[in-house]
């Protein structure tokens, strides 16, 4: 026992000296899907200025240079405020697999005047040329080493260039960006402030708070599967705003997951898979024999799959037709937050019941057994839930091995094993204590899902909020243990 409690104890301590943090990604297609689009839409004073219009168009050739390319569409028209400006940019954008610059194609029309900028990135130099008014210069200098781009007002750029760091609340981040337009490399200053609930449009998402102090002071607000949902300029009144439909969020990213995929997350899924043997260790004494507790562990796996057909649909079904209309016509999140979070206690609760009350019929088990079928199975539920919601943050680079992240999965994982061995006690006290204890787990499950709400508005921050989780994972998990100890007297 005391030699479980020190690994435990190791594992849990390098899990948390990671903090909450978000991995940069390791390759952009990670970050952007063949086909993807994103609009952003300019506002000043809370008057549409322009677009830019974005998409992704996988990999490409760019004289004779293996490339990504990003072909993007700028139209601004400053006349809706009373000036007599108007841009237009359209441009291939050209990066290799890990975001750094290779070139632009570019044609800009500033009001009648028209110009085009082509530029190449060497290893050591840049070449290309630009030409105003039908004049030719070339364009020859060095620029040596690897460097990230980002022109003015190409906001797809900046959200490449925020998704190949690591994004940490409390950290700086000091680099140096090519502007292409105006064939100078400028300082890049950015702090990580927080982590806050963001409106962008008629959506709400939760995003890092990046704080620019150079180039320009603007605050750009990014989110855990690394979207750039919203930039402010103070100094220009200017808002610039990802538009998308409700619909769209919730679309799954489309990402090919190949077996390397699979590969890179295995020591994610180790330290699941022997947190929670060394947890359950501690209760399964002599039923290690008993053929019940693997099957419920199995059991659990499957269960978990129907949340597919199940939570999701209703929880979408909820936020299209009540909760987005609800809060955008000015409703409080804290009131129609709690239907979905119902939603989640309700369902994963009857999905680990099933199991369990199937075992309990066909086998019969003494009370101790019962408790150690619960276990299992929430066991198979919540290792088969952590893996799954592991898979795309960890590809996307967003989930490293020890992190809050991680940390959160495991506790959840824990959280499941004890729900499911109080109602494993509970069906073989009969029908009352069973419903009693359902009732008590579903609130419980609700209560910890809707904390995040807290979260999101900055009423607690995610360290306090993970504790709080830890904590009334424990308790629960030292009821449990207790409760068995007691079972076999």
């Amino acid at each position: 026992m005391r030699f479980r409690f020190i690994l435990l104890t190791i594992l849990l301590a390098l899990i948390c000296a990671n903090g909450w943090a978000l991995e940069k990604s390791a390759d952009v297609n990670q970050i952007r899907s063949d086909g993807s689009k994103r609009l952003y839409l300019f506002h000043i004073n809370d008057v549409q200025i322009g677009s830019l219009e974005s998409h992704f168009d996988g990999g490409s050739d760019f004289a004779n240079t293996d490339a990504y390319r990003f072909s993007e569409n700028l139209e601004l028209d400053f006349k809706p405020i009373g000036q007599d400006y108007s841009l237009t940019v359209e441009n291939e954008h050209y990066i290799d697999k890990n975001g750094f610059y290779v070139g632009d194609d570019m044609d800009i029309s500033l009001g009648p005047r028209s110009q085009k900028l082509y530029l190449k990135k060497t290893p050591d130099s840049l070449t290309g040329y630009y030409v105003t008014n039908d004049q030719r210069q070339d364009v020859a200098r060095s620029l040596p080493g690897k460097i990230f781009a980002a022109d003015n007002n190409m906001i797809d750029q900046f959200e490449l260039f925020l998704a190949f760091h690591d994004i940490k609340i409390g950290d700086t981040i000091n680099d140096t960006i090519f502007v292409p337009q105006v064939l100078l490399k400028t300082p890049v200053s950015i702090v990580i402030e927080g982590f806050d609930f963001i409106k962008y449009g008629k959506l709400y998402d939760s995003a890092y708070v990046c704080h620019f102090y150079q180039p320009t002071e603007q605050i750009a607000y990014f989110t855990k599967d690394k979207k750039l949902i919203r930039l402010e300029v103070p100094s220009q009144k200017l808002n610039i705003i990802l538009s998308e439909s409700a619909l769209e969020k919730m679309a799954p990213k489309k990402q090919a997951v190949g077996f390397g995929d699979f590969i890179k997350r295995i020591p994610i899924y180790l330290i699941y898979l022997i947190l929670g043997i060394i947890i359950t260790s501690a209760f399964i004494w002599r039923d290690h024999k008993k053929p019940e507790i693997y099957v419920a562990f199995v059991m659990g796996g499957l269960v978990f799959m129907l949340m597919g057909i199940t939570q999701i649909p209703l929880q979408k079904w909820y936020s299209l037709k009540y909760m987005l209309p609800g809060i955008e016509a000015g409703g409080s999140l804290y009131l129609y937050a709690v239907i979905p979070t119902l939603i989640s206690g309700v369902v994963q609760e009857i999905l680990k019941l099933i199991p369990i009350t199937i075992l309990y019929f066909f086998r019969r088990p003494k009370q101790n057994l019962s408790i150690v079928i619960g276990i299992f199975c929430g066991f198979g539920f919540g290792l088969y839930e952590a893996g799954w919601i592991t898979g795309a943050p960890y590809q996307a680079g967003t989930m490293a091995i020890f992190s809050w992240a991680v940390l959160e999965r495991i506790f959840t994982m824990i959280f499941h094993m004890t729900t499911g061995a109080a109602m494993g006690y509970g069906i073989n006290r009969g029908v009352k204590h069973l419903s009693v204890i359902w009732v008590i787990m579903v609130l419980v499950h609700s209560f910890m899902n809707y904390m995040i709400i807290f979260v999101q508005k900055s009423v607690i921050d995610i360290a306090l909020f993970e504790l709080l989780v830890v904590g009334i994972d424990l308790v629960l998990l030292l009821g449990v243990y207790l409760t068995v100890k007691s079972a076999r007297r």
